[in-house]
């Protein structure tokens, strides 16, 4: 068994903290496999990507930051974080993989574990920290790879490029505009393409999830 937890925190409380409180784009980190180093150093940004910048490269908790590539919606960045900061989020993440670090008005962020133990252990001591961490939902990964294995390439492309677009966010920060553009295709194939995928994870996965309240 593979779990993976969703896991939500106010977005104050840790990376980028001096973002201003009524900024209301959306930050997702690249590449999250922790490597020696540097820590998570690629973010994919939408919304005022000019007041994040200014912000971040005024944050303490931030070394450098440095624009990669400008697309329609979104742009992307190399961040380096200061040597204390890295420490201490690699104190608190420990050995843990995380597959997802997503932020608009709070940090959602996603870890796999090997078993339920692991979970519960991890879940203890983020809850002995100083953080505000939420568990939001607990599935079992294998389920969700075998809803996956029925997805053709092309929807999972298409999938993949509207979750990274924040399509799914609340509001949404991409259109069905915005992911034809990148997709080079018409918004009806998109969203034929949303729908019949969407459908398939549903109706394969639901079993396999637990909702966390």
């Amino acid at each position: 068994m593979t779990l993976v937890a969703e896991f939500s925190l106010p977005r104050h409380e840790l990376l980028l903290a001096d973002l201003p409180s009524d900024w209301s784009g959306r930050v997702e980190f690249e590449r999250l496999v922790p490597t020696p180093s540097p820590l998570f150093p690629f973010v994919r940004v939408t919304g005022d990507t000019d007041a994040f910048a200014a912000s971040v490269r005024a944050d303490p908790a931030v070394d450098s930051l440095v624009e990669l590539a400008v697309a329609s919606t979104w742009t992307r960045y190399r961040l380096r974080w200061s040597p204390a900061t890295e420490r201490a989020i690699r104190s608190l993440l420990s050995d843990t993989v995380v597959t997802r670090a997503v932020a608009t008005n709070e940090w959602t962020f996603g870890f796999r574990f090997r078993e339920f133990g692991d979970m519960a252990a991890f879940r203890e001591d983020i809850e002995a920290s100083s953080f505000s961490f939420e568990l939001r939902r607990l599935r079992d990964e294998s389920r969700t790879e075998e809803a996956e294995a029925n997805l053709t390439a092309i929807q999972r492309e298409t999938l993949s490029v509207a979750l990274s677009a924040g399509y799914f966010e609340v509001p949404r920060s991409a259109t069905l505009s915005d992911l034809a553009d990148e997709l080079g295709v018409s918004k009806q194939a998109v969203s034929e393409r949303l729908r019949r995928a969407t459908g398939i994870l549903a109706e394969e996965t639901v079993e396999g999830l637990s909702v966390v309240r």
